[in-house]
């Protein structure tokens, strides 16, 4: 019976002008964008591609989901066809079962089909990027510096930036610290680095860097002469040979004209393990977006059981927005919790604990935390971070944000089993 709710839902779901809308409005906001203006950088068409599906469409697909399946349940109601399923030995759980996966099957069409759309047109952008671009269509484990240090002579240090003179009078060096060797699904390591570069030579675009590779216990090593670009990362592959087993790696720079100068933080240069298949990388981002759609229709189909469709679609958008934003109201309890901050805040005016801030704290506090633990967290399922910057998802982060949708999905079943087992439809 739950298999057959569940198709009828889909196939009622997929005849609603309002989801031809939605979808026929995405395809053409994805298809539009060719003609966008961007900046010069030569991966910023692939990154607005990335954006836009993954923050605009799928935002246009789950305002389309919400509409129906907050809706669903209390239209049958009102037109009475949902008397024709209970005349029949079914379970009201069952019923509520069958539109959640109806509408969950029916976001996976969706997500698939404009995936695809999307997938195709990101490659066709991507085939056409520099190598030194080309980190964003990767799948890739960072690695970041765990010691970094100059050893020789700062020149001048400005906001932050040490500055180095060419000529070895100073050399930059990070330390990276157990870095394995690569697994078989794994295509090496390779080295990213954005650094600042001046010359007293005038306004140069390109000055020639010296960079080093090597492994701390074995002494093993490459260097090379490269050539460092105003505003444009530079990749250097390192060699397979040079990489054992739990090694600590060294990488040092220096420029090699004593006119340049080299500007340098501890993280301008990063090492990426380079993972094979970033097909997967962007398979398992639209896996995250599903649970998000899953963990909404839920959220909604157990608002319709008890709630009128106008309140149960506002009550679904709130929650949704409310989700994206607890970091902000976790912010904003701590700010209550402690008053004494506000009598740092401004001097002179607080000489003493502000009594109103103390029984604002008395009555937001607890709330606010309850609140917190309550609404689900939908920031756990964005995949666009990771994309962005050509970082491989970890398994584990999927997995967690399975079963953390997963007990969601049960609590508000058992929810939606009390509501509909103490309503009268007769």
């Amino acid at each position: 019976m739950i298999r057959t709710i569940a198709i009828h839902t889909l196939r009622e779901s997929l005849r609603k002008k309002t989801l031809h809308v939605l979808i026929g409005l995405s395809i053409f906001i994805m298809a539009v964008l060719p003609a966008i203006p961007t900046t010069d950088e030569p991966d910023a068409r692939v990154k607005m591609i990335l954006v836009v599906f993954f923050q605009v469409v799928v935002l246009l697909c789950i305002t389309g989901v919400i509409l129906l399946s907050a809706t669903s349940l209390p239209h049958e109601i009102e037109d009475k066809t949902i008397y024709g399923i209970l005349s029949k030995p079914v379970s009201r759980i069952k019923i509520v079962v069958g539109k959640i996966i109806g509408f969950t099957l029916l976001s996976a069409l969706l997500l698939v089909a404009l995936g695809l759309f999307n997938l195709v047109s990101l490659q066709y952008r991507a085939s056409d990027l520099p190598e030194e671009y080309r980190g964003i269509v990767k799948a890739r484990s960072e690695f970041v510096a765990s010691h970094f240090s100059i050893q020789g002579t700062v020149h001048h240090a400005r906001q932050g930036i040490g500055w180095i003179a060419g000529g070895r009078s100073g050399v930059a060096r990070w330390q990276f610290s157990n870095i394995k060797k690569p697994p078989e699904h794994a295509s090496g390591f390779e080295v990213e680095g954005n650094l600042k570069i001046e010359s007293s030579r005038g306004f140069v675009g390109t000055i020639p860097l010296m960079v080093r590779v090597e492994d701390e216990i074995s002494g093993c090593g490459k260097t090379e002469v490269i050539s460092a670009n105003v505003d444009k990362p530079f990749i250097l592959r390192i060699d397979p040979a040079i990489v054992r087993e739990n090694t600590t790696l060294n990488i040092t720079a220096f420029p090699v004209l004593a006119t340049d100068y080299l500007g340098v933080t501890p993280m301008d240069v990063k090492v990426f393990l380079i993972r094979k298949g970033f097909l997967s990388n962007y398979g398992k981002a639209v896996l995250l977006t599903f649970l998000k759609f899953a963990l909404i229709v839920i959220i909604a189909v157990m608002g319709s059981t008890y709630l009128s469709a106008p309140v149960s679609i506002v009550t679904a958008f709130v929650v949704f927005l409310c989700g994206h934003i607890l970091d902000f109201i976790k912010d904003f309890s701590l700010l209550m919790q402690d008053h004494h901050a506000h009598e740092h805040a401004v001097p002179g005016v607080l000489k003493t604990p502000n009594m109103f801030l103390i029984y604002m704290d008395y009555l937001i506090k607890k709330p606010l935390e309850w609140i917190c633990f309550i609404l689900p967290d939908f920031k756990r399922f964005d995949s666009l971070k990771f994309l962005l910057k050509g970082i491989n998802i970890p398994f584990e982060t999927v997995g967690v944000s399975f079963g953390y949708t997963a007990v969601y999905a049960g609590a508000c079943l058992f929810l939606s089993a009390m509501i509909l087992k103490k309503r009268e439809f007769f």
